[in-house]
């Protein structure tokens, strides 16, 4: 049983591999993008391991418990996108135990779990210090990756009922989403506390043993012990690490079993509220109406609503993290004479960094629509009113967050005579984004997570085309976008200039939606039936 459910997981992944040769360029960039991973951190513990064995072996430990973590979080962000789940076993006449250990290999096959065993075989690099520690550490390998699998299929199993809820669901995805994307702030943040606090290398070897006397890090604390040459220790970690691994795989049987014979049945959002007060703001025309739906789905859909946090919420975690950087790292400004005006220019831009987020939402926003965009075909709506429709939604929705991005970033640049070439510099991004983002949809529409389904599911970085997208909307940024931000950028030391970058961003922002909606609009025209083909696929 176990290998026939990784062939037929092998033959899913061919199948949607050769349906859609997008998806085959989406692999490799993933599997580069993990590749480079996986040399960053062959080489991080090599050089710890050649100029502090000590604390290679303790980062060793952080790193196993990490990776546990990342698999409970991401396995309950991607419930709701699971192929193997138990409801669809459900009609076969084939007993739990069959099925289990075939169900967890098949979700080790992916480009996650590949790229945990390795990360698991690197980390004998930080026990290569000690024979022992390393034998230990060789034995424990395959107790490490079943206590990675079965975290996230255990605690999606412990919560099943709650995220069959819509409710439960909604909030998974916003908190899943503000942690996924304030990652890097704590994780800095947390740097730098432990540096002010002391000698990092003594309060690394302090978590490392706390970690591995917890389920989370018991299976990589045993080597830990027999480095310390404390076999004792080590005996009792190890018990913690097998039963981690018995308790976490009765958790998940039970409620593999139980849903087999009652499949758990997702829940709906209830009641849909109106929203006259949105149809009095746009116009009564297809253009209006299409804007209006829009503006609904970002805040109903959970799609849609990580999307707006992400432009929201990007610009002010670099905000916070160039603080809390700044605070442990002290400049001086006053190293020479014009040197004030950097440390400006900045948090200045900031909110440009929150307008090429849009990229992605106005490139893959029909994707989103899936089966849903054949009305938009059968209503007659023209593909300049769809383009133009489209647009209209995300200026009434982004253009405020975005301002108030600029008022933000301005006040903590601490110079007001430098918010027009905020304003400017992000006006003018934001329209090119959004132009391009409607020019190419046609031809790129992206590939999206389909309705239903978790937004951190498959497609949820939009695939290879979103990448080109982007690429393309780079390339205009730095040529037509470049008069705006660099007026904004001298506007630092020649304030008279901040009013100049302002009128060019407003003039660069309207003539690149007017052109996107246009160039867009007659593509869509042409190429209504391959749109629907590629957004609908999934459905």
């Amino acid at each position: 049983m176990a290998a026939l459910l990784l062939g037929l997981r092998l033959r899913q992944y061919g199948r949607a591999l050769g349906r859609n040769p997008w998806a085959i360029v989406t692999l490799v960039v993933t599997a580069l993008g993990a590749l480079a991973g996986l040399g960053l951190l062959a080489v991080l513990l090599v050089t710890l391991r050649v100029l502090a064995p000590t604390a290679a072996a303790d980062a060793v430990v952080l790193l196993g418990s990490g990776l546990v973590v990342v698999w409970a979080v991401a396995s309950i962000l991607i419930s709701a996108d699971d192929a193997l789940a138990p409801e669809r076993f459900s009609v076969l006449p084939v007993p739990a135990r069959r099925l289990l250990p075939g169900v967890l290999l098949a979700g080790a096959i992916g480009v996650g779990g590949i790229a945990t065993a390795i990360a698991l075989l690197l980390t004998l690099i930080g026990w290569s210090a000690d024979l022992f520690a390393l034998v230990a550490a060789v034995l424990l390998l395959p107790v490490q990756l079943l206590t990675c699998l079965l975290a996230g299929r255990a605690l999606v199993a412990a919560l099943s009922r709650q995220l069959a809820k819509r409710s439960g669901r909604d909030l998974t995805i916003v908190v899943g989403s503000l942690l996924g994307i304030s990652a890097g702030i704590l994780v800095v943040t947390v740097l730098e506390g432990v540096r002010a606090l002391g000698s990092t290398e003594t309060l690394l070897g302090a978590l490392s043993g706390v970690l591995a006397w917890t389920p989370l890090g018991a299976a990589w604390g045993v080597p830990l012990a027999v480095l310390a040459g404390s076999w004792l220790e080590a005996v009792a970690k190890l018990a913690i690490a097998i039963a981690t691994v018995v308790l976490l795989w009765l958790v998940w049987a039970h409620d593999f079993r139980t849903r087999l014979t009652a499949p758990i049945v997702q829940g709906g959002g209830g009641r849909v509220r109106g929203g006259a007060w949105l149809d009095r703001l746009l116009p009564a025309t297809p253009v209006g109406a299409i804007a209006a739906r829009g503006l609904r789905y970002r805040f109903r859909d959970p799609r849609h609503l990580v999307n707006v946090l992400g432009v929201a919420i990007v610009p002010l975690l670099v905000l916070v993290m160039n603080v809390v950087v700044g605070n442990s790292v002290q400049v001086d400004i006053d190293a020479g004479p014009g040197a004030e005006p950097f440390a400006a220019i900045g948090p200045m831009l900031l909110p440009v960094l929150g307008a090429i987020v849009l990229m992605s939402v106005a490139q893959l926003d029909a994707a989103y629509d899936s089966s849903a965009i054949a009305a938009h075909v059968l209503t007659g709506v023209t593909g300049a009113q769809d383009r133009a429709g489209r647009a209209l939604g995300m200026v009434v929705l982004f253009a405020p967050i975005l301002l108030v991005m600029c008022v933000l970033s301005t006040a903590i640049a601490g110079s007001w005579t430098l918010l027009p070439a905020s304003i400017g510099a992000t006006l003018g991004t934001g329209g090119i984004v959004l132009g391009i983002g409607a020019a190419v949809s046609p031809w790129l529409p992206g590939q999206t997570p389909p309705p239903e389904t978790s937004p951190f599911g498959a497609g949820s970085s939009g695939g290879a085309q979103a990448l080109l997208g982007a690429l393309i909307a780079m390339a205009a940024i730095l040529t037509v976008g470049a008069p705006a931000i660099g007026t904004a950028i001298a506007a630092a030391w020649i304030p008279w200039l901040g009013w100049v970058s302002l009128a060019i961003g407003i003039v660069v922002a309207v003539l690149a939606v007017w052109l996107g909606v246009r160039i867009g609009g007659r593509a869509l025209e042409r190429r209504w039936p391959e749109l629907l083909a590629a957004v609908a696929r999934e459905a």
